[in-house]
């Protein structure tokens, strides 16, 4: 299975106002809306997949 996903997150109006979006691009090259996260836990979320783990063979 292959598959990819489309992170788009705006931090524009603070950290309470976050908004962190999950995409799907389907065959005909349209944007599925997958999952959406708020404030803190998109903070937190953006934050795991965007910094590099050290020790981690990727």
């Amino acid at each position: 299975m292959v598959d990819s996903l489309i992170i788009s997150i705006d931090t524009t109006n603070g950290k309470d106002n976050t908004v962190l979006i999950v995409g799907r691009k389907t065959v005909g090259q349209q944007v599925e809306i997958v999952n959406a996260f708020q404030g803190e836990e998109a903070l937190k979320l953006y934050s795991q997949l965007t910094v590099k783990n050290r020790g981690v063979g990727v």
